[in-house]
């Protein structure tokens, strides 16, 4: 393994394993994405600093990181922004990207589509599509069944359909 596969396998594990400083929180709806700590802007979009991580992630030698990190990283901020055209490409380049991650295992490669998957996801709800952001959540689930996927599949299948999930319990127990 070299030095580059094992810096971004351990990249990897981190967003996996790590919750609050790995993850943006989408205009304060609940819905969360997905950030990569060590991708190019990350340290911008965590102090909200959307514009200069944007700056930061084009300004990037391509050559020096990993390009799935640099979309991840724009999908975020710009959504963020609410620059929903760019942040469609860049999510959709994310979800791409997750599956040609080179020197990683096919698991970590799942995951990886899986919180691509979120983000795009997230971003469609952001953009006031929530069918599209429906079908994101349920593939990203169905790729990976992670607790950061779950809570916002649970989340918007609540808001859609306008129920409790404590109701939903009560009902079901009927």
């Amino acid at each position: 393994m070299t030095i580059s596969t094992r810096k971004l396998v351990t990249s990897l594990a981190v967003v996996l394993l790590s919750s609050s400083p790995l993850l943006a929180s989408a205009a304060s709806t609940g819905y969360k994405m997905a950030l990569i700590e060590d991708a190019p802007g990350a340290a911008f979009i965590k102090a909200g600093q959307f514009a200069e991580a944007i700056a930061q992630v084009q300004a990037e030698d391509a050559d020096k990181s990993e390009p799935f990190y640099r979309q991840v990283s724009l999908c975020v901020a710009y959504s963020s922004t609410a620059d929903f055209t760019l942040a469609a490409t860049a999510c959709g380049d994310a979800v791409q990207l997750a599956a040609n991650l080179q020197a990683i295992p096919r698991s970590a490669k799942r995951e990886m589509r899986a919180l691509a998957l979120n983000n795009r996801g997230v971003m469609h709800l952001m953009a006031g599509d929530k069918v599209a952001a429906l079908q994101d959540f349920i593939q990203a689930v169905r790729i990976d069944n992670s607790e950061l996927t779950l809570a916002n599949l649970e989340r918007l299948t609540v808001s859609i359909n306008g129920v409790e999930v404590q109701e939903i319990a009560l009902q079901a127990a009927e």
